[in-house]
This record gives structure tokens, C-alpha cells and sequence, in this order.
């Protein structure tokens, strides 16, 4: 338990700093959750300790570094992990380039239920602080699952987390639900998913993700993907994608 409260206070430390990225407490922890879906398990192996590194990029120069460390502690079928958008950078609308860490750090504990060799499912809590701009908390959770047959991987997701202080830029309550396939080949896992997007008092929104990941070793992969979100809307969001994710122990 002391790895995984070192691991919590140094993602807290990391996102002290500060960031103006709205929605980007959302974005940041929904890429961590595709990827147990599809190229990551659903928790970390017992005992073991992942770090995850991320690259996101918009056409229109901006860019943020979502980070996520997880641990789950040997012999639990429970995973702690934590992440914060280490470095966001946009342009305002006068042009002028703005650069903050992280404006917030999000929490979940994940809990993995496996049903047959193949069938697995999680359940897992979530909490987002604010440390800037917006204030309060959101609190809420989330159900995951996936099936692996041969090389193939068939999964889906809800969640649904709720603001204790909203405002136009963090809605009272936020439902998703997900699904998607991927499928391995050799080193390479291509994949795919559609997400719809409820928020209150927004219309609801369908976004879509795909991607291949490159399993280099056991303990390092990588993974290059497209985000497309709010595809039914006048003013869609297209970003692109690197990550690397690095198995600590």
C-alpha cells in the first residue's frame, strides 16, 4: 500500500501546477479506459506497476501529455491508478500560445471480475479534483467489459460521473457508453470504437477512435491513434494520438 500511496501523492504533486483544458479531465481519463479495452488488461498484473504516456495532438497546434500511473498490489484483483494532463498548450483566441500543467488529477480503483478464460469485467469508482478554473469534484464510475476470442477482442463500457459545483464547462452529469473490436496481429493490435456522449444540457454527441498499437517487448508498447469526437455537430474535435506505455515492474 506504500507504492501505491507514492504513487497517488506524485500524480497530486504533478498536477498542482495547473491547466485550462476543459474537457480534457474527461479526454485524458477516457484514453486510459479504451485502452483496457482493447490493447491494455483490464487492471495492471498483481504486484505490477504501469506507466502510461501520452501525446495528444489538434490541427490547429495545440497539444496536451496526459500521464496515468497504475498499481495493483500482489495478490488484489484491484487496481489504483492516477493521471494527470502533465502539459497542456493551445492557442487563445488572440493566437497567442498558452502553456499550464495539469488543472486537475483524476483517481479510479479498478476492480476486475473474471467470469470464463475468455469473459472479463470491471467496475470502477471515479473521482476528478479540480485544482483550477472549474472547482469541486466529479464523482462516478464506471462498468467495463471484454471478450477474447483467438485474436480477436470484442468489448464495451459505461460510465457516468456527476459535478458537486457544475457551470458551462463542467456539466451537472456526463453519461458514456462504448464499444468496439480490435483484433491481433502478430506485434500489431488495430482497433476501433464508437463512443456516445451524453451531458446535461447538451445534445447528445457520438465520437469515434481508432488506432494500432505495437507490442515492442513485454515490457513496452506503443500506440498511434485518431480521436474524433462530436461527429454529429457543426464544429467536430479531430485530434491525433501517440503513447507509450512502460510496465515499471
Amino acid at each position: 500500500m506504500r507504492r501505491a500511496l507514492a504513487l497517488v501523492l506524485l500524480c497530486a504533486a504533478l498536477a498542482q501546477a495547473s491547466s485550462f483544458s476543459r474537457q480534457s479531465h474527461r479526454r485524458s481519463s477516457g484514453q486510459t479506459s479504451r485502452r483496457r479495452l482493447f490493447t491494455s488488461p483490464l487492471i495492471t498484473t498483481p504486484g505490477g506497476i504501469d506507466l502510461e504516456l501520452s501525446s495528444v495532438f489538434d490541427p490547429h497546434g495545440g497539444y496536451t501529455l496526459p500521464t496515468t500511473l497504475k498499481y495493483t498490489p500482489a495478490r488484489w484483483q484491484t487496481e489504483i491508478s492516477a493521471g494527470v494532463d502533465s502539459v497542456a498548450s493551445i492557442f487563445d483566441d488572440n493566437g497567442n500560445r498558452a502553456t499550464h500543467f495539469s488543472d486537475h488529477v483524476n483517481f479510479a480503483a479498478t476492480t476486475e471480475f473474471r467470469v470464463t478464460e475468455n469473459f472479463s469485467w470491471a467496475v470502477a469508482p471515479t473521482l476528478a479534483i479540480f485544482l483550477r478554473g472549474d472547482e469541486g469534484l466529479r464523482l462516478g464510475g464506471a462498468l467495463l467489459a471484454r471478450y477474447d476470442h483467438g485474436n480477436n477482442t470484442f468489448s464495451g463500457a459505461a460510465s457516468w460521473s456527476g459535478a458537486t459545483v457544475n457551470s458551462p464547462t463542467n456539466p451537472a452529469g456526463i453519461f458514456d457508453l462504448t464499444s468496439g473490436y480490435a483484433r491481433k496481429f502478430g506485434r500489431l493490435t488495430p482497433y476501433a470504437n464508437v463512443q456516445l456522449e451524453r451531458a446535461s444540457g447538451v445534445a447528445t454527441q457520438y465520437s469515434i477512435f481508432e488506432g494500432v498499437e505495437w507490442q515492442l517487448n513485454p515490457r513496452f508498447s506503443f500506440d498511434f491513434g485518431g480521436q474524433h469526437y462530436a461527429l454529429n455537430t457543426p464544429q467536430p474535435d479531430h485530434h491525433f494520438s501517440i503513447g507509450l506505455t512502460y510496465s515499471l515492474k
